[in-house]
């Protein structure tokens, strides 16, 4: 039996995650990789729990622009956030 290495999560990582899941382009095995894993960085965990809410409270259906318009910005700073603290 192969064995995959995983690579790590990174910020930039989960935050291309949570784009993906807002549109429901995300399978079974990513879903429990990031969604259901818990992170010691604060920053991507509260993200993740964000994630996981808003989508469970849209419930397979279209999400809300408004709460696309959210996840996208907690994407776009879990990015921001890599960037700096690596300078």
């Amino acid at each position: 039996m192969e064995r995959r290495i995983e690579r790590p999560i990174t910020r930039s990582l989960l935050a291309t995650f949570i784009e993906y899941a807002v549109t429901q382009r995300v399978t079974v095995l990513e879903w429990h990789r990031f969604a259901v894993n818990h992170y010691h960085d604060e920053r991507m965990e509260e993200a993740r729990r964000e994630c996981v809410r808003v989508l469970q409270r849209s419930k397979g259906r279209e999400v809300p622009k408004a709460d696309v318009e959210h996840l996208y910005s907690i994407a776009a700073a879990l990015r921001a956030g890599e960037e700096t603290d690596h300078s």
